[in-house]
């Protein structure tokens, strides 16, 4: 089957990005359903936002906007070496209603929750999905009165990670608990962990491999994350192997943080020259 032939599911927000340079486009949805599309997927996207979709390759994609009064808004504030991340508004939540049955069977689904939008009844409509995939991290953080984003309990992850094939989370979303890690990796079949500068790891039937990223001078490390995820879903898909995919997934996502933004999403040109790399 070749990667035209494949489906690739998306369900998740898009975001509002507060920046110095203005309100940009961003999220999970974003990254990883543009990044599906550079691997040459039939890509499909569940979402909430206020405006059209402003995707310059949309009309090559399936989308169902929930209409909303307002996009979830975030906002990074660097204070010394910490951040501080704002979520100010909230779009609707993504109901089983409003996915299209025929997208039940799509080869790849990739629940990418930003700010507790997918429900824990979306996550079970699709239990007898053969490839379920997740970026967990919007379950994994709530925001107080004064929209300041914390960490939460995911109370209701032993219920999710055994259904899922894969996942895909950052050191910094569980605060580099180690704890947290090994418990996620024995519930569920794969887990990669992406540790910024220093590339991933993965866990697979009790052993871990890592992954080193090439050296590249930081531009902007916005979406690496999602980036990562989605190829890693995409390779894992194709090939059978965790290893294989964290190489590619590794590589191509080390490359967007030389790149601002949304121009961070590999072209189809990086990635086919990044599947020749790997063979070689």
């Amino acid at each position: 089957m070749s990667s035209n032939d494949l489906s690739y599911l998306v369900l998740g927000h898009l975001t509002q990005d507060i920046t110095s340079s203005g309100i940009q486009m961003g999220g999970t949805a974003a990254y990883s359903s543009l990044t599906a599309h550079a691997l040459g997927h039939s890509v499909r996207l569940v979402t909430s936002y206020p405006e059209d979709i402003p995707f310059s390759d949309k009309e090559r994609m399936d989308i169902v906007n929930i209409r909303t009064d307002l996009a979830t808004k975030f906002e990074n504030i660097m204070l010394a070496e910490t951040r501080r991340q704002y979520c100010y508004t909230q779009a609707k939540s993504i109901q089983t209603g409003t996915i299209p049955p025929q997208w039940m069977d799509s080869d790849i689904i990739h629940f990418g929750p930003v700010a507790q939008e997918i429900p824990l009844e979306t996550v079970l409509y699709f239990s007898k999905a053969a490839f379920l995939c997740a970026t967990p991290q919007g379950w994994m953080r709530s925001w107080d009165e004064q929209s300041l984003v914390h960490p939460i309990a995911w109370n209701w992850a032993e219920k999710v990670l055994p259904l899922l094939k894969a996942v895909v989370i950052s050191l910094e979303d569980v605060d580099g608990d180690e704890n947290k890690i090994t418990e996620m990796a024995r519930l569920c079949e794969i887990l990669a962990v992406t540790e910024a500068q220093d590339g991933a790891r993965v866990y697979w039937k009790g052993d871990a491999r890592y992954f080193p990223a090439p050296p590249i001078s930081l531009v902007d490390s916005t979406g690496a994350g999602d980036i990562f995820a989605a190829v890693f879903f995409s390779r894992l898909f194709s090939t059978g192997s965790p290893w294989v995919a964290a190489r590619n997934a590794v590589q191509l996502a080390s490359r967007s943080v030389g790149r601002a933004g949304l121009s961070g999403v590999p072209t189809e040109q990086e990635v086919n020259q990044n599947l020749v790399e790997i063979i070689k």
